[in-house]
């Protein structure tokens, strides 16, 4: 696979780390999940042969800035917009997982006209019971009693990152070359005794798990999404939990979108796009050639 091209959107009160393929045909614009980075999408694009991708690391994640010291949905998805706005980009293929789900959602209710068709891997966009009362479902703890926020945060290498989480639930559900990609680019550069932190700070992972308050718009702006939209989701749990291997989706999300089709994926985890990149691929690509659109 040809090494993207990377380069920093600035929208003049911070900047945006994108990961861009070379390629031809209408662009497909990855989001990914919380805690993760754009390079997380490596296995997926390798099955996307020649497409013109774009892939980005969301605000706290990778290479891109923090913008300002309060993690903000809203503030993230205005700043999706923007970059797609930035880069001219229409007839769109927009695709996020988890976090990047709700992103990707919201930036294309506020921009319709840009995007031909969604992608949407069980992303967290709760059910309207959740956001009503969030203190019941989420808890209202800090972020620095979140266990998140406690995670290992000293790192000799990525081969130590890897070697750790490999055997260790999730990761152990994960294709290998996945996690490796994700060991390869999570750190930043060594310190003066030689330790890697991660470049997505366990405190601020907490905060994105746990800043839920005004993330509900996004219920009333779900008519907006008018393109056809694919939804992939994994089963969930009764209620939220630690258990990140559950599904955080409304499992009625695809009866309160104008055109959507629910795919159900009973063997897989909320890390789909981790454990099967041929799946994710497929369907990339069948809404970027619109052939769900056009079936029949």
């Amino acid at each position: 696979m040809q090494e993207p091209r990377e380069f920093t959107h600035d929208n003049g009160d911070d900047e945006l780390c994108v990961n861009e393929w070379a390629g031809a045909g209408d662009p497909v614009l990855l989001l990914h999940a919380t805690g993760f980075h754009s390079r997380c999408w490596n296995e997926v694009v390798l099955r996307l042969p020649d497409q013109h991708v774009f892939a980005v690391d969301i605000h706290f994640h990778g290479g891109s800035s923090e913008a300002g010291e309060v993690v903000d949905w809203t503030l993230f998805s205005r700043d999706i917009r923007l970059l797609i706005e930035r880069l001219d980009l229409c007839n769109l293929v927009g695709a996020g997982h988890s976090m990047g789900g709700h992103l990707i959602a919201r930036a294309a209710a506020a921009s319709p006209g840009r995007f031909k068709q969604l992608v949407l891997i069980d992303p967290v966009i709760f059910r309207p019971e959740v956001y009503a009362d969030l203190d019941a479902h989420i808890g209202a703890i800090e972020a620095r009693d979140h266990p998140v926020a406690h995670r290992k945060n000293n790192w000799r290498d990525a081969e130590e990152m890897f070697e750790r989480f490999r055997d260790r639930p999730p990761f152990d559900t994960w294709r290998p070359e996945v996690l490796r990609d994700y060991c390869d680019y999570a750190l930043l550069p060594a310190d003066e005794e030689g330790f890697r932190q991660l470049a997505c700070n366990p405190i601020n992972e907490a905060c994105n798990y746990l800043n839920h308050r005004g993330n509900e718009a996004v219920l009333a702006e779900l008519p907006q999404l008018t393109m056809p939209v694919t939804l992939l989701r994994a089963p969930g749990a009764e209620r939220l939990s630690g258990d990140f291997s559950a599904s955080p989706t409304w499992p009625e999300l695809a009866s309160a979108l104008p055109c959507c089709r629910d795919i159900y994926l009973p063997d897989h985890n909320h890390f789909i796009p981790m454990q099967d990149p041929e799946l994710v691929a497929r369907y990339l690509q069948e809404a970027q050639q619109d052939r769900w659109q056009n079936a029949g």
